[in-house]
């Protein structure tokens, strides 16, 4: 699935340069940035190399990336993947189990149909419902195996994308390399998906700003602040990628379930996680899902989820039970 920045999440004060170290640079077509505190300093090579072997492992626009090789194996036999191709596999299949196929890594044809794909739809024509149906004919996460010892199994060819997923992984590469070099203090992001260890130079919890959906268009405002500390970040919405046909919308975000794009009120979600793939991949799901089914998900697996609504042109603030703890006297 296409993802972009959907929401603006920013750490407050680490532009003070002598608290605070800032690598900047460009990945998996987006930027990512990595905030160090006091003397800490790390290799930008180093981060190069662990964004360069995601690239090489997961992406769909180098033709000899491990993925592409996979979507173009045979099927109804095992194939051998890396260990990082695995994980993410595994996360990926664990997610859309959870949501009842909500969060799919084979929506690609559907995706394209609509026009979110490589090639933008122009034309102004809706997909038909027989293409539909056909599109959805070649998805399904049910079609996957992922086994630790054998690979990976399809049973029918896959057209597989991790755009949902792969960025919050390359986050907890990162943090990986960070927390064996012995950094305790740090906060790293790509395309919006974050995670955050220790405290900002300030001492104090690193300050995230959830952006105002409303405010997208004129300046951006923070809707709600949030703090964190060992935690990762991730959003998703509809409110920047879209179109129009005959006065109606047309989001990027397609429910693989029923093959359209989402028609609920919900414009965005946040999850927190220990895992930023994962809060990537619930993100994406609970985005597809709208607020009832994802908030009942959330409440069950005891999952920190932040809904953000607009109902009748007034913006609606919801979170499950486990993000509460995130509220505090926050207005």
């Amino acid at each position: 699935m296409l993802i972009i920045i959907l929401m603006t999440l920013t750490s407050c004060g680490e532009s003070n340069e002598q608290a605070a170290r800032q690598l900047h640079g460009f990945t998996m077509g987006t930027s990512y940035s990595i905030t160090l505190t006091g003397d800490s300093f790390i290799d930008p090579e180093a981060v190069t190399e662990v964004l360069e072997n995601i690239e090489n492992t997961m992406s769909t626009y180098r033709p000899d990336s491990e993925l592409m090789i996979l979507n173009a194996a045979p099927i109804n036999t095992w194939i051998p993947v890396s260990s990082p191709l695995y994980e993410v596999l595994s996360i990926s299949q664990q997610v859309s189990s959870m949501t009842g196929g909500a969060f799919d890594i084979t929506v690609a044809p559907l995706v394209n149909l609509w026009g979110f794909g490589p090639e933008v739809r122009t034309d102004g024509r809706l997909p038909s419902a027989a293409e539909i149906a056909e599109a959805r004919s070649g998805i399904g996460y049910q079609h996957l195996q992922v086994n630790e010892s054998n690979g990976v199994f399809k049973n029918q060819a896959l057209e597989l994308d991790l755009s949902a997923v792969a960025k919050g992984y390359a986050v907890d590469k990162l943090t990986a390399l960070l927390d064996a070099l012995g950094i305790d203090n740090y906060l790293v992001e790509i395309g919006g998906e974050l995670s955050s260890k220790g405290r900002n130079f300030r001492g104090e919890p690193w300050h995230i700003a959830i952006e105002n959906p409303q405010s997208v268009s004129t300046s951006r405002q923070s809707q709600r602040i949030i703090d964190i500390e060992n935690m990762s970040v991730a959003s998703s919405g509809d409110y920047r990628n879209y179109y129009e046909v005959d006065g109606r919308k047309y989001s990027h975000t397609i429910d693989p379930r029923s093959g359209n794009p989402v028609s609920h009120p919900l414009v965005s979600v946040t999850v927190l996680a220990e895992s930023t793939a994962r809060a990537d991949a619930l993100a994406t799901a609970f985005n597809v899902m709208g607020t009832e089914q994802a908030m009942q998900i959330a409440n069950e697996n005891d999952i920190a989820a932040y809904f953000l609504e607009i109902e009748e042109g007034v913006l609606v603030e919801r979170f499950s039970t486990a993000f509460k703890h995130y509220i505090g006297d926050n207005p």
